[in-house]
């Protein structure tokens, strides 16, 4: 069964008890204006083909996740590239933009979870000096959890219902997960699984409708 809606892809700090340290600072190094614009271009075909099959290709799910395919190992390549030579892409180089279009790419390179876990060492070391977004630790994170057949550790890895509303599969320790989402300044798991689950109806609005849903089911916010 195809699904409705593709998830786009559209984050593990631990909490270290006696952590005192001072950061290394952040490295001072040139904004590279022409590397941010082709993170740029490169994230906007990214994210068409992290879509629903569009043009000559809508409806045909079979061709579209061969281009998406095709498209996330031909961007890995050169990202792996960066990697290699230059390491994490952060603030200082790329801009938050430019940081968050690599962050995205890497995401979506499902097909090589020890490459993902790898640039997550990196990227965790980026947001301790302040140069990359914390939320993206916890997104890469149960990624790479997701890809390698272990419980998420945030819950940014969302499925949907029969009702439409998003919901985890497999959650480590989920009492706390509102605690280690806010460590890395995330809006608690209610709050996101309710946005994603208004937006999916809205989107299949129509659907729902003919199968008699005539509004989205959400969960109660935490005190």
């Amino acid at each position: 069964m195809r699904p409705l809606l593709l998830l786009i892809g559209f984050i593990c700090l631990a909490a270290c008890k006696e952590a005192k340290h001072t950061p290394t600072p952040k490295e001072v190094v040139a904004f590279d204006k022409e590397l941010a614009t082709r993170l740029s271009k490169m994230t906007e075909v990214d994210q068409l083909y992290a879509g629903i099959p569009q043009g000559k290709h809508e409806g045909d799910w079979d061709t579209w996740m061969i281009l998406r395919d095709s498209v996330n190992r031909s961007h890995q390549k050169f990202l792996k590239k960066i990697v290699d030579s230059i390491g994490y892409l952060g603030y200082n180089r790329v801009g938050e933009e430019g940081e968050s279009n690599f962050w995205v790419m890497v995401q979506h390179s499902d097909f090589d979870p020890v490459w993902q876990e790898h640039v997550l060492k990196l990227l965790k070391k980026q947001v301790e000096v302040t140069n990359a977004n914390p939320a993206h630790v916890g997104l890469l994170t149960d990624r790479v959890r997701v890809n390698t057949g272990r419980p998420q550790l945030y819950g940014t890895q969302r499925d949907f219902n029969e009702l439409g509303q998003a919901y985890i599969k497999d959650l480590e320790d989920r009492a706390n997960v509102n605690e280690r989402r806010a460590l890395l300044g995330m809006e608690t798991l209610e709050e996101y699984l309710n946005d994603a689950t208004l937006s999916h109806f809205e989107m299949n609005k129509e659907h729902f409708k003919e199968i008699g849903i005539t509004k989205p089911t959400l969960y109660t916010l935490p005190e």
